[in-house]
Parts: C-alpha cells; structure tokens; sequence
C-alpha cells in the first residue's frame, strides 16, 4: 500500500487541478537555487516523488505502529513525559527521510516545497496515525513562527534544529482562566539584562514537553485585553536545569499519544521573539495556520475511516451479497466519501491561497488573503464537525465490531472527537465566521441587499446550484441581522453606526448554522471547481450538492423563523 499513490482524489488534485505555474516560479526564486528543481515540471516531479515516499512510509511504518501508540499513550515516570517509543519510531523515520520541515526555506534544512505539498504530506501521515501528526506538526509549525518574526540569529538556533529534528516546539498560549478569551492571559514576562523572566502557568500545551517553547506572556505593565502581549521563546533547559516545570500530562480517552501538558513558569528565562506588544497580530498567524492542520488532520483521520469501511462493507456479506450491496449501507458509504472530497477540496484550496498569497504583492495579494480569511474558520469548523460524522459513520458500517478495539475506525472516531475543540471550538469559528461576514458586509452597504457572499459558478446546472447556495446563505444573514437589530438598527449599522454587541444577540444565535451554510457552500465550490472535466469526480459533486442545498434550506427557514426561545430563556 501507498497512501499517495493509492489515493485517486488526492492525485487528481496534484495532476490536474493546482495551478504550478501561479506560485511556483515565484517559490523557487526563478529556479536559480543549484540544490533546486530547474522548472515547474521538475518541482512537481519532485514534490509527486517525495509524497509517494512518505505514502509508503505511512501505509508500511506509521499505521501499522498506530494502535501501538494507542495503547501505550503518554506517562510519567521520574517527573519525565515519556512519550510512546513507537511515535518516537515514526518521528525517527521521517527524520532520517528529511520529511520533517517540507515547507521550510531548503537554507535552513527545509524542502522549501509549496504549503499544499505539506498539507498533503500531513494528511499522509494523519491517514497513518493521528497521533504522529500532532508531534510531526511541532516541528515545522514553531519553526514558521520563529522564521516570520524572528532574527538571522534566532534562525540558526532554533528554525535550523527543529528543521533537522533536533529539537521539537511547542507553543503556549491556552491559561487555566483563559482558553479562547486571550485578553484575559495574566502569564507575565519582565526585561531581566540581556533576556526575560516568565511567570505564569499554561495548560493544554501540545507536545508541552518539547525542547522549546514559544510563549504568549504580557510584556508591558498596566495593559489589558490584547494589548501588550508579545511572545517569547523559552528553552526546555537552561545552563543544564529545568527552565519551566512540565506536570503531568492529561490522561485523555482521544489521541492518547500526544502529550498535552500543563507547563509552570516561576522565572523562566527567554528571549523576545518579534516586536514588544505585538504579540497577538504575531500568534495569529500561527493559529490559522494550525486551523487549517486541524482541517488536514480531520481529513487524514476521514481517508482512514472511509477505507475501512468500504474495506470491510466489501467483504462483509449478510443476507447473500456484500453488505456494500444493501442501499442503506451503499448511500451512506456515498455520502462519506463525497463528504471526504469536498473536504479535501477546501483544504487544498485554503493551502494553494497560502501559496498564492506568498507569491503576489498588491492588490491581488489583499484579495486572495481576504478569500483565505473567509475560509479559514469555515475549513476549520467543516473539517472538524464532518470528520466527526464520517469516522462514525465508519463504525456503523462496522456494526458490533465498530465500537472493538481490534478494529482500527473506533480509534480513529475517538481521535477525531478531539477537532471541534482545540485551537478554537467549532462555536468560536463561527462566531469567527459571522463577525467577519458582518463587518465586510457593512463596509459594502449595498453588498448587504445584493449579498455580501459571491461564488466561482460555471454556467450550468452546477453553477446554478452553487449560485443558489450563496444566495440562501445571504438570506439567512440579512434575516439574522434584521431580526437582531431591527429595522432601524440595521438602517443605523448601514449608515455606519455600530451597534453594541448586545444587539446583536439573535445574529450571535444564529452563528453556527450560518457558519454551516457557509462552509458547505465554500467546500461544494472547491468540489466542482476542482472536478470539470472528470466524468467520475463531476458524479461525486453532483451527489454533494443534492445533500447540501436541502440542507442550507433548512438551515435558512430556522433562521428566518425567528425562534427566539434560546434568548428568552437567558434573560430569565
């Protein structure tokens, strides 16, 4: 088995659907690089080969260790994570592959391949093991950050390790009293010489154990909310001793092999990583990004549960024929797997604006980084919430041998419960979602009339179904908004007079499901856009927009019903 080579979906996006010469050139600096690739053809030639490289490793090392992983989660011995020695295993082997920095710049240990050649890397080795990933992802995820804002100087010394696997990261913003309100952090930092003394406590840290941290601490004294946070970089050693204390790491039921863990710092030393009080224009970077890895993880653990099931629908028989031969059983092993598609489609096209965005300037390069914006919360929340009902829908397929643990699609269902959770709920996202849809939508006065949410549409029936999605979106939001504010409320939010937050209670209400409509309308977008042309592809869109439309439907009548019981009942 291959996990890139055997995936006809993912190969036909690399074949046929990304646009090289849009980003590449640009990438590869002209191809002037003697240790690079001399033209677009020979990039993709490399970027196919080193992916079939580590598909095989995922389909012959990394999955067949998963349960393993599993099964040996995280302990603590001696005041020490140790982590399971068959993730080390595989960690190891993409080490020795020079796998482990794909994206980064190849002069400091990097591929300097495009983000979507990492993202399909990534689902790789989701596919194999969701675990793997997590820690495979603390190696180039830190790196990014320390390479956006950081020195010459601060590359050498930590972008470099972490890209040779030296060294893995982590990053620490979550606080015990602070999740996703990072305007009440109170972990400080204080100017000490020539470095900085951290004090605080994070909890939920990933890979908490690693070798460096990136840390969101409070730098200038007497501000609050998100102003005068900045990050810094602290070692996991200092002058041969503890720098900060790891406690124990949770003991969870979902990736049991990734070590979550509560760090202390009581004087910590590290060093200012970016500009004083920039600390939160600086962090989101990286948790879009890591939005997306979630959407990339989501995805893996999807490709795993769909092959098992059709694996074992094939060859499971009840009542004379393959139970892949009943109706119920067939239709919804169609619906995984459009599901699937149209959730490998957005993924891709978030990560080829990524590319995009790095290789424009101008104009253009606001548009497709708004696009990006638009779609970051929506990638998020549909990988999430739609991983979630594929993997289960893998343990239905399996009937009573789903929910045991010789089987591998109760793991992967336990695995993916984790996605609508970390870095940032499925109800942040969509409250995401909304307070952008809103703002640009009040920017653009008559957008709001005319609908604030366009899509790329070809001029059939397709199009046509896309074009209707967008519009019952718009609908659902013009309702929501004038059902929150009324009709003077909206003319005054028109003629630019913000309305307090509060006003907007039964918009804020709505946020989810509009968050839904969106993100199905966005993932149907990808789906088509990247299947003209493919007869089987085109049947796999058609299905998708026949489930998704009926459901925006019914998500806009909830909507414009005006069920208001929800806020009634808060306000008694």
């Amino acid at each position: 088995m291959n996990f890139f080579t055997d995936n006809q979906d993912l190969r036909h996006h690399f074949e046929n659907a990304i646009d090289w010469e849009a980003f590449v050139p640009r990438l590869e600096k002209g191809f002037a690089d003697p240790d690079g690739p001399k033209s677009v053809a020979e990039a993709r030639e490399l970027y196919q080969a080193s992916l079939a490289e580590i598909g095989g490793f995922a389909a012959r090392e990394i999955a067949k260790r998963a349960p393993e992983i599993d099964e040996q989660g995280v302990s603590f011995v001696d005041g020490k994570v140790v982590q399971p020695p068959a993730l080390l295993a595989n960690i190891d082997g993409l080490r020795r592959m020079g796998a482990l920095a794909p994206c980064l710049p190849r002069p400091l240990g990097g591929l300097n391949f495009p983000l979507c050649v990492g993202a399909a890397a990534t689902e790789l080795i989701a596919r194999g093991c969701s675990n793997t990933m997590l820690l495979y992802a603390f190696y180039q995820g830190p790196a990014f950050t320390v390479l956006r804002f950081g020195t010459p100087d601060q590359h050498e010394r930590w972008v470099r390790p972490l890209a040779e696997g030296r060294i893995s990261g982590a990053v620490a913003m979550t606080e015990p009293d602070a999740g996703s309100d990072l305007g009440k952090l109170t972990t400080s930092a204080v100017p000490e010489g020539g470095h900085w003394r951290i004090h605080g406590r994070k909890q939920f840290i990933t890979n908490g154990c690693g070798d460096m941290c990136i840390v969101l601490a409070r730098t200038e004294p007497g501000t609050h909310g998100l102003e005068g946070l900045s990050l810094l970089i602290a070692p996991r050693i200092e002058n041969g001793r503890d720098n900060y204390q790891v406690a124990k790491p949770e003991k969870k039921f979902t990736i049991r092999g990734s070590a979550t863990c509560e760090l202390a710092f009581d004087g910590s030393c590290a060093e200012l990583l970016g500009g004083r009080g920039q600390g939160f224009a600086e962090i989101l970077s990286f948790m879009n990004e890591s939005r997306v890895g979630v959407a990339v993880q989501g995805l893996g653990l999807s490709q795993a549960a769909v092959a098992a099931a059709r694996a074992y629908a094939e060859r499971r028989v009840q009542m004379d024929k393959p139970i892949a031969r009943h109706e119920l059983v067939a239709d919804m092993l169609l619906d995984m797997e459009a599901e699937l598609q149209a959730m490998r489609a957005l993924v891709l096209r978030c990560a080829v604006l990524g590319d995009r965005i790095a290789a424009a300037d101008g104009p253009l390069r606001a548009r497709l980084e708004r696009e990006l914006r638009d779609r970051t919360p929506l990638v998020k929340w549909f990988g999430a919430e739609r991983t979630l009902f594929i993997t289960r829908s893998a343990v239905q397929v399996h009937g009573g041998y789903g929910v045991v643990q010789d089987y591998n699609v109760e793991r992967h269902y336990r695995d993916a419960l984790i996605l609508p959770i970390y870095e940032g709920t499925s109800q942040i996202q969509a409250l995401m979602s909304l307070k952008d849809q809103v703002k640009w939508a009040l920017e653009r006065k008559a957008s709001l009339l005319l609908g604030p949410v366009r899509v790329e549409a070809p001029p059939d029936t397709r199009g046509d179904a896309l074009r209707e999605m967008a519009a019952e979106y718009n609908r659902a939001l013009r309702s929501a908004l004038a059902k929150s504010l009324g009709p003077e409320g909206l003319l005054l939010a028109l003629l630019g007079r913000a309305p307090a937050r509060e006003r907007f209670d039964y918009a804020l209400l709505s946020a989810e499901r509009l968050c839904a409509m969106l993100a199905y309308t966005r993932a149907a977008e990808a789906l088509v856009g990247s299947s003209t042309g493919a007869s089987a592809r085109l049947r796999v869109a058609d299905r998708f927009l026949h489930r998704a439309l009926p459901l925006l439907r019914m998500h806009g009548e909830l909507i414009r019903s005006g069920d208001r019981s929800t806020l009634e009942a808060l306000s008694s």
